[in-house]
């Protein structure tokens, strides 16, 4: 029975094709507009996390002691807020970062200054580093620099400023570490034996990295105190979560217990919420165009019913039912909607395509750029991106749109009286 309703439905459509056109090009271009304008934002939100950092960088948790003079039990970022961290859920490695108290390296004649922090070396695979040069080793001893922690040296002889790029892997390296206390400052020299560079792509890009044992001793000349590790206090602790959807959660528990948190991913949340708005804004903004065609779809109904009341009368005196009778105009109205949603699906597509390749065609550097809101090297030749669930979404909210718009009209189509239907002019 419903096959045959199917059949007649498509059948009276048909029979008006320029006004089935008319009405589902309405439906089209909502459809379209809802599916670029929020494939727009994921275009845009993915270039911007690609700016953000790595993936693993998106994972990460810096997390600080609560510095607030007015808070009361303050917790410390100590051996025993490690080991929590440690086990908490949702973690997958912790480690203290234990910066150098002022030191700088030597290569041959010229110097930089960089990051120079411990780091712990149980947890350097889990860091997942991959070697640009050398391996990636921290045995006692060893240290591994970033790829481009070798960019900022220069000669202090100099009478002008130039930056030395130096390669530490190859290059002998020497750290000068300063001391500052007593009523002499002092420096101790020590040979470093930099094994590996690490590819960029983290935090550590312009650091060099040692174990956090050997980067405490250091701090005990340059301070003059001695390590007690009853005492000791991590000035920041490195997290890094299972995957991205985790981050969150894991902030939101270390904030909980009283520290403060920072990191690509924070900065990624507010990323996301922000794109998040702009999707809402710009899917309504499309949603007015399918609005608008509701209305079309509700008046081709309507004006269909007007011109086929004798055959609605005719098919009630035969034995159709109120139901049978509402069903088909629904079905119409449903199929106005669907025919312009796949219809929208396809332009949409096709726009798409045409926007991409025009970005992957226009000259890096040229001021033809200048109007699109970032770096279109970020863009990787996707300024539009419509992922195949947003295709459904849309052909199943124009569906829905036109069994809404159609369904008053069918309603009145299903209540009209046998007697006057068959009596109408």
């Amino acid at each position: 029975m419903f096959y045959e309703m199917v059949q007649l439905a498509v059948g009276n459509l048909f029979r008006a094709r320029a006004r089935l056109v008319m009405t589902s090009g309405g439906v089209l271009i909502g459809t379209a507009a809802v599916i670029l304008l929020i494939a727009l934002t994921i275009g845009l939100q993915t270039a911007a996390e690609a700016g953000i950092g790595s993936a693993t960088t998106l994972t990460e948790i810096y997390v600080f002691p609560n510095g607030d003079p007015a808070a009361k039990n303050v917790p410390i970022l100590n051996d025993e807020a490690l080991a929590t961290f440690r086990a908490m859920k949702g973690v997958r490695f912790a480690t203290p970062i234990i910066n150098l108290q002022g030191g700088y390296l030597q290569a041959g004649k010229a110097v930089g200054y960089m990051q120079i922090a411990g780091i712990d070396p149980a947890v350097l695979a889990a860091m997942n580093f991959t070697a640009a040069k050398g391996v990636i080793s921290l045995q006692p001893g060893e240290a591994i620099v970033g790829e481009r922690a070798g960019e900022n040296f220069y000669d202090p002889k100099a009478k002008e400023y130039t930056p030395i790029k130096v390669d530490l892997v190859d290059t002998a390296s020497k750290l000068i570490v300063n001391k500052y206390t007593g009523s002499t400052p002092s420096a101790r020299t020590v040979k470093l034996k930099v094994v590996g560079m690490f590819k960029a792509g983290s935090a550590f890009d312009y650091a060099v990295l040692m174990r956090n044992d050997e980067v405490i001793k250091l701090n005990e000349f340059t301070s003059g105190q001695k390590y007690d590790p009853k005492k000791y206090r991590y000035d920041n602790v490195l997290i890094r979560a299972t995957s991205r959807e985790t981050v969150e959660p894991v902030t939101a528990a270390i904030r909980k217990m009283g520290y403060f948190t920072g990191g690509a991913g924070d900065f990624l949340n507010q990323l996301n919420g922000f794109f998040g708005t702009m999707r809402v804004i710009l899917g309504g903004v499309g949603a007015v165009a399918l609005l608008v065609a509701a209305f079309g779809v509700a008046n081709t109904m309507t004006m269909a019913i007007l011109e086929r009341t004798k055959e609605i009368g005719l098919m009630k005196a035969i034995g159709a039912t109120n139901q049978n009778v509402l069903t088909i105009f629904l079905i119409e109205a449903g199929l106005v909607g669907f025919s312009g949603g796949v219809a929208g699906v396809g332009v949409a597509l096709l726009i798409q395509n045409l926007i991409n390749e025009g970005i992957k065609n226009i000259p890096q550097g040229s001021s033809a750029t200048s109007f699109l809101p970032i770096d279109p090297s970020k863009l990787g030749g996707n300024l539009v991106i419509i992922p195949p669930e947003l295709l459904i979404f849309a052909v199943l909210l124009a569906t829905g749109v036109g069994l809404g718009a159609g369904f008053y009209p069918a309603l009145r189509a299903a209540n009209l009286q046998p007697v006057i239907a068959l009596k109408a002019e």
